[in-house]
């Protein structure tokens, strides 16, 4: 009777910390982000604000329709609407998401739902309740976690916070319970996808795979692989209920990959996903790594925040600039010196470096090794073309890695590892500490060396690098003092992490000597890493208190993001009553604000149509120089920029004032008629002709890849075709013509979906001037409807939501089993 007592109390302790820790996840969520949470004020995100710009059109014809849009032609002149913004049958998922996540407002779920589920995946491996918590922490406040979400990142990060809940499933089901196991891994798979982030859903594969290889190696050791592939055909299962909830979705955007810069290239025949120097664009440098235990040892982050009693503070005032330039300029100061681009450093925590090496001294293989070669693994892709020698082969014959860009996301990998294997170490030595004095030793010594090395390297290193080229017109003082603050944040991050570590190394031996107990052990590590994070973190989600000192804040009111008709918007809006397009001349190609109120030939996507983006780098940027130069000039004659033209631009505009904008009158409009069509027989010939062809009156067809009812190919030019009717993803026109005539449509031909009728019979539309849409027409008053009608949609949506719903049916049927069999106990 004592016993079964003494077990209650235990359980209900044990609950009682659960719950503890969650309430403490609420807290550090609200503490961060406060301003959202009690101050009804909203994130400033780069990325969100784009896609608020080109989801306008989408959203609106939802809210006035009450069905999907499918297309769009807000932004590139037009494309599926299922890559801005769209609405699947997945409401349980949803449901099971805003449940999951407490209710908290997005973004604000996000980390939350990250400290959750890597807390439930460190109790699913027998970590204790403290040192699950410090794990948690250490993965989640991570600065990659926080750069993601200020970025707008939501749906990289977003995935990422659901990465460890699949492992717990996982892991669960091959050593645990196999209905709890499908539970957890089929909710948490179809969670992470519904945020439509195949990336990070690749390198959760990635991980699965290593750890996959590892569980086999330890199974047939027991001898007993069988029960482990029993165990494999419920998580397979659970799989394909998952992909189901995303069927549609990821039919759609496999449809559309092989039409975008991540598909085939027509042009560069051979080249299959994205350009490799555009893939390995950013790319780790050989010790960019160390910033994850050094955040600053290559300088920090491209756009640092420093003090005013920093040395370049103290050079800027003794040189007698003004205050606000100060203040300007210390908020955005260059401190990286490395090799990228643009970064910020990815921080796992200074003690980690410590836990690193004393889990890999510890740890018995089969719990260790398939981490390390992760951390590896993820290590050498980061590096890209810093490695090219191996990453190449990465990249031309890992399947579907050429998909993917900034190959410094992976890094998330090297985190993942980093933090398991530190808290499988912690928990093994907590377990027996007596056993492990020799292996603390040796990693104290280890890590001192270490720091030790970097303390030294310190004398050889310049502390400058190619993003000093930038200040070759500045004065010399100005570089001396932005290279001794570069080397103060050096030294600073060895002072920091030495301290911390000390800490650390007392606290061990501390409970080696039984001078601290357990529970405080796994207290003050939770303590410590939490104070590394927000120390390191601090100006990366910027406070109201760094809003006043540098008048740069992350969080905004409500009404800072209402968006407001300039001049130039109201001129168009006022003039554009036959749906032309816009063309921004301010960098058209990454920036989607034009696509809130007007539709744009520019936009910001990261997976532009191939062929349209053949056309910007081929033609557009051409006669955008010609366009230019006739704007110097006061020259309104736009008749050259016969690709321009054809993409039926009305406006040009290049800021926000009224004579800001240009009435472009040489637009070929909605749709035409030509006199002459041109055959050629492949991309390059197509792309060729039509630097030479006048758009008006002529068109191509590559008649490699599309055929005509005959031979012919003269018309006659003379017909009315008018718009009479535009939605999203309908057209009609009336055409009325005496002759058998050849339209070409200002819309970008995409092949999946979109059908012609014409007097309500189904014709044929092919690819003309290689990237819009041509139709024979006959002679005579004739309807032309197109229509979008993806199977992609209609059937894939369909699949998802019957996925849905057997998904909720087998996680309440099992719960229930579950529930039963326990009272039975």
């Amino acid at each position: 009777m004592n016993t079964i007592y003494i077990s209650k109390i235990k359980s209900r302790l044990k609950n009682i910390k659960y719950l503890l820790s969650v309430i403490f996840f609420v807290g550090i969520n609200i503490f961060i982000f406060n301003p959202i949470v009690l101050s009804n004020k909203k994130l400033k995100q780069h990325d969100i604000e784009q896609w608020t710009y080109s989801a306008k059109e989408s959203i609106d014809y939802r809210n006035n329709n009450q069905e999907e849009p499918l297309w769009s032609n807000s932004m590139f002149s037009g494309m599926p609407a299922y890559l801005i913004n769209m609405n699947w049958s997945n409401d349980i998922i949803k449901i099971i998401h805003r449940v999951y996540s407490l209710f908290f407002p997005h973004p604000t779920n996000i980390l939350f739902v990250s400290m959750l589920s890597f807390y439930i995946m460190l109790l699913s491996f027998g970590v204790r309740n403290e040192i699950a918590v410090y794990g948690s922490i250490a993965f989640s406040l991570s600065s990659y976690m926080l750069v993601g979400i200020g970025a707008g990142h939501n749906a990289r990060i977003g995935a990422i916070a659901y990465l460890p809940l699949i492992v717990a499933g996982v892991q669960i089901c091959l050593h645990k319970n196999k209905n709890i196991g499908f539970i957890v891994t089929a909710l948490a798979l179809a969670l992470q996808l519904r945020l439509n982030h195949l990336q990070i859903t690749y390198y959760t594969l990635i991980i699965l795979i290593f750890y996959g290889i590892s569980q086999i190696i330890y199974f047939h050791k027991k001898k007993n692989l069988k029960f482990l592939f029993k165990r494999l055909s419920v998580l397979v299962l659970a799989a394909i209920i998952s992909v189901g909830t995303f069927f549609g979705e990821i039919w759609s955007i496999l449809e559309y990959s092989n039409e975008s810069i991540r598909g085939k290239s027509d042009l560069d025949v051979g080249r299959n996903g994205l350009d490799k120097q555009y893939a390995f664009q950013y790319s780790n440098g050989i010790f960019e790594p160390l910033t994850l235990f050094f955040p600053h040892i290559l300088g920090g982050s491209s756009q640092e925040i420093l003090d005013k009693k920093s040395n370049l503070g103290k050079a800027l005032r003794k040189n007698n600039v003004a205050n606000n330039q100060i203040n300007n300029q210390l908020r955005r100061v260059p401190t990286y010196w490395g090799d990228q681009p643009l970064t910020a450093p990815y921080y796992v925590g200074a003690i980690s470096i410590f836990l690193l090496i004393f889990g890999l001294l510890i740890l018995k293989s089969h719990e260790k090794s398939w981490l390390l070669y992760l951390f590896i693994f993820s290590i050498i892709l980061s590096m890209g073309n810093n490695l090219d020698f191996i990453n190449n082969l990465f990249f031309d014959y890992l399947p579907g890695y050429n998909k993917f860009r900034s190959v410094t996301f992976i890094i998330i990998i090297s985190i993942f590892s980093v933090v398991l294997i530190s808290v499988l170490g912690i928990e093994k030595f907590i377990s027996s500490p007596q056993k492990f004095k020799k292996e603390l030793f040796k990693t104290v010594l280890i890590t001192i060396s270490i720091y030790f090395i970097i303390f030294l390297s310190s004398f050889t290193l310049s502390f400058s690098g190619k993003v000093d080229a930038n200040f070759i017109n500045y004065p010399d003082w100005f570089l001396d003092s932005l290279i001794k603050d570069r080397k103060s944040l050096y030294f600073g991050d060895l002072l920091k992490g030495g301290f911390f570590i000390i800490i650390l190394t007392i606290s061990f031996y501390g409970i080696i000597y039984k001078k601290i107990p357990k529970m405080v052990f796994g207290i003050l590590i939770i303590i410590l890493i939490t104070i590394d994070h927000f120390t390191n973190n601090y100006n990366i989600l910027k406070n109201d208190s760094l809003c006043e000192l540098y008048n740069d804040c992350s969080f905004k009111k409500t009404k800072e993001f209402n968006i407001n008709l300039t001049e130039s918007d109201h001129y168009i809006l006022e003039n554009n009553n036959q749906r032309k397009r816009v063309y921004n001349l301010q960098n058209t190609f990454n920036e989607a604000k034009t696509s809130y109120f007007h539709s744009s030939i520019g936009g910001y996507h990261g997976a532009k149509m191939r062929r349209y983006q053949d056309l910007i780098e081929n033609i557009i940027t051409e006669e955008r120089s010609v366009i230019v130069e006739n704007l110097k000039d006061n020259n309104r004659n736009f008749s050259e920029a016969r690709v321009i033209n054809m993409l039926n631009v009305g406006f040009i505009k290049f800021g926000e004032n009224r004579n800001n904008v240009i009435k472009n009158n040489f637009s070929n409009g909605n749709a035409w008629f030509v006199n002459k069509l041109y055959k050629v027989n492949s991309a390059s010939e197509e792309m060729e002709l039509l630097h030479n062809i006048d758009t008006k009156k002529e068109a191509i067809i590559d008649v490699s890849r599309f055929n005509l009812s005959n031979n012919e190919t003269e018309f006659n030019i003379d017909g009315r075709i008018e718009l009479i009717e535009y939605s999203p993803k309908k057209l009609i026109y009336n055409t009325i013509n005496e002759f058998k005539g050849f339209i070409v449509f200002s819309e970008i031909f995409y092949p999946h979906g979109w059908k012609v009728f014409v007097n309500g019979i189904e014709k044929k539309l092919v690819r003309v001037n290689y990237i819009l849409r041509g139709l024979e027409i006959e002679k005579g008053q004739n309807k032309i409807e197109m229509i979008f009608e993806p199977e992609s949609y209609s059937i894939g949506n369909l699949i998802i939501k019957t996925s849905n719903y057997i998904l909720l049916i087998l996680t309440i049927s099992l719960i229930i089993f579950e529930l039963r069999n326990q009272k039975k106990i």
